[in-house]
């Protein structure tokens, strides 16, 4: 048992964080125009929730993602029978469970943005019914003072 959690933690460092680093260093050029688009995106209010939902939308596929190939990954942990190989699919579990996590955040960051938007549209509502249950009081007290 405490084999396979070390295989895991060295799979969610090596398969995980390193394997990210990696690749964005890799491919430095393609990452950093992608965080530019969504710098300039984010930068307008009106483009900023079209931002956030390709980020939720794109987020939750990889999570999805993530979790199917771990579950695979789990299954030819039981089919194999050579310990090496074994190993080496509890690092790549381990790597997928940092995917997984990761993605998940950006899901979560995506719907407190959403949450967020939805609570300024109800507030938004809401003032704007104080402003017309005041507007609808004044214009009835003015109609009552012409009566007079």
């Amino acid at each position: 048992m405490l084999e396979i959690i070390k295989n895991l933690i060295i799979g969610f460092w090596k398969n995980g964080f390193i394997a990210l680093c990696k690749i964005v260093l890799e491919h430095w050029i393609l990452s950093s125009l992608v965080i530019i688009a969504i710098i300039f995106l984010c930068s307008d209010s009106a483009t900023a929730i079209y931002a956030w939902f390709l980020i939720g939308i794109f987020a939750a596929y990889s999570a999805i993602k993530a979790l199917v190939e771990a579950f695979m990954e789990i299954r030819n942990y039981f089919n194999s029978d050579n310990e090496e190989v074994k190993t080496l699919t509890v690092q790549k579990i381990g790597g997928k469970i940092f995917d997984f996590l990761l993605c998940v955040i950006g899901v979560f960051q995506a719907l407190k943005i959403f949450s967020h938007v939805s609570r300024i549209t109800k507030s938004t509502s809401s003032a704007l019914n104080v402003v017309d249950d005041v507007a609808s009081a004044i214009s009835k007290f003015l109609k009552d003072l012409k009566k007079y």
